[in-house]
């Protein structure tokens, strides 16, 4: 098996996530207790989260280079981000490593392509539905139509991350607007929303929504998963 590094705390929450499914994955695989070699940085949310508020992805990009060289150094032959808002900054980290990221939007292309939806609703940080780093991959690579929600109900998803999912808190109150705003992207033509943001999946965890849901970090695990059992197979 591949050594693979997680650039985790991006939230800590989806990173225990990742940490869990991927060994799941492996288990099963191996159809026995038998785990990956994984390395796990847990990052400072807040800090990470206080520079894309000031638009310092400069730093945020510094940040994740200096932490895959660790990794890199320490033997990984593979990385990933634990979230979907790094991959901005994904060209300029991957540019700086000898080793591949796997980045997200490729592995919700790929699973897209697979189920054979041609439009999708993307449900994510402001940052993430806002800009061209996973729609316009989704759409250039994948052929793939992107519809996202309204300018205010972007400002009150991002709201509700900063103030209450980031924090391990999930309220009704969340649930049901997320519940609407998916009923919302139904409206606009979307075959499935894509939860483009890796705490979105805690969030309506077991709950039925107007169109399918198609989680990113499941696509990504699955990707990741492939990637260390590359050698198994």
């Amino acid at each position: 098996m591949k050594k693979f590094g997680l650039l985790g705390g991006l939230s800590w929450l989806s990173t225990i996530d990742y940490y869990r499914e991927l060994n799941m994955a492996v288990n099963q695989h191996f159809k026995g207790n038998i785990n990956p070699r994984l390395y796990v940085v847990n990052l400072n949310q807040k800090e990470i989260h206080d520079l894309q508020k000031a638009g310092d992805w400069q730093k945020i990009s510094h940040i994740l280079i200096k932490t895959g060289r660790e990794l890199e150094s320490l033997g990984c032959e593979g990385l990933a981000f634990c979230a979907n808002t790094p991959h901005r900054v994904y060209e300029d980290v991957q540019d700086k490593m000898d080793i591949p990221i796997l980045h997200i939007g490729d592995a919700v292309g790929r699973y897209i392509r697979k189920i054979g939806h041609k439009k999708v609703g993307l449900l994510g940080t402001r940052y993430t539905m806002e800009g061209d780093f996973i729609r316009s991959r989704l759409e250039n690579l994948y052929s793939v139509e992107v519809v996202i929600p309204e300018q205010e109900p972007r400002r009150n998803i991002q709201t509700l991350l900063y103030q209450e999912m980031s924090r391990g808190l999930f309220s009704d109150e969340a649930r049901n607007y997320f519940l609407q705003l998916i009923e919302e992207l139904k409206s606009k033509g979307a075959e499935a929303a894509v939860l483009g943001c890796t705490e979105f999946p805690i969030l309506l965890n077991h709950i039925d929504t107007a169109l399918p849901k198609i989680d990113s970090m499941m696509c990504h695990v699955d990707d990741i998963a492939k990637f260390i059992l590359e050698q198994e197979q």
